[in-house]
């Protein structure tokens, strides 16, 4: 599923309608109210999934997903979920590398 990951926000969120198409267990969120996302804008937060299963490519990357409301189905990476996994931005060839303990993943970036 195309994922956008956004440097301009700080933690990963996931619309509503597409956790609940997902069948991810959302629950009452930890008192964060908005979500900052790049630009400056604020989503509204209705939920988080504490340990959703985020997979890139082979790599298990598990991590909390605040659910957002009113929008479109999408998951945004943020900066929570680059440094827990060392994702390394390279614009020279246009990939982000993962490091999941010893394994990476290459994924192509597309603008």
């Amino acid at each position: 599923m195309p994922t956008l990951i956004d440097t301009g926000t700080s933690v990963c969120v996931i619309s509503e309608d597409l956790a609940k198409k997902l069948r991810l267990r959302i629950k009452l969120n930890d008192g964060t109210k908005v979500a900052p996302l790049g630009g400056g804008s604020k989503v509204k937060v209705i939920g988080l999934i504490p340990n959703a299963p985020i997979a890139v490519q082979n790599l298990h990357t598990p991590g909390p997903l605040y659910v957002m409301g009113g929008t479109e189905s999408v998951v945004i990476l943020g900066t929570d979920w680059m440094d827990r996994y060392q994702a390394d931005i390279r614009r020279s060839d246009n990939v982000i590398e993962v490091q999941v303990n010893n394994e990476k993943a290459r994924i192509g970036l597309q603008y």
